[in-house]
């Protein structure tokens, strides 16, 4: 299930996009987004590394952040796990009669969601600043 979050002062934000081209505003999107989601990427692989039952390598090592192309939003950005290299992580995730669930995705969503926002703010702010500058030059 997608969990999804929204910004205080994303209406401001996307007025100050709109000012720029629409390539230079989908750039910082992509970015930002981008941001976000690693975040919540680093999150998920230190949790995975942390669990002392789960055998970590196939799963560590295959939890990527992917842009969603198909999306009506400007930019969208997913972690996900490449399941044909790692077909067990939602057994690991929600367990099974056998074995006890140990979440690794669904806390680093929760408890990095303020830390993703902060990301993804900077990458906006950031951006915005590089295209400002830029547009001053000579």
């Amino acid at each position: 299930m997608a969990e999804r979050f929204g910004l205080v002062g994303a209406r401001q934000v996307g007025l100050a996009l709109r000012q720029l081209s629409a390539e230079v505003a989908t750039k910082i999107a992509r970015r930002s987004t981008n941001a976000g989601a690693q975040v919540i990427k680093r999150r998920a692989v230190a949790n995975i590394v942390a669990s002392p039952s789960v055998d970590e390598g196939d799963l560590r090592d295959n939890v990527i952040v992917k842009r969603v192309t198909e999306s009506r939003l400007t930019s969208e950005h997913m972690v996900t796990v490449r399941t044909k290299k790692a077909p067990h992580a939602h057994l690991v995730e929600f367990g099974t009669v056998k074995m006890p669930a140990e979440p690794f995705l669904r806390p680093a969503i929760e408890g990095g969601a303020q830390e993703a926002a902060r990301a993804i703010v900077n990458a906006i702010d950031g951006g915005i600043q590089r295209a400002a500058k830029k547009a001053a030059r000579p």
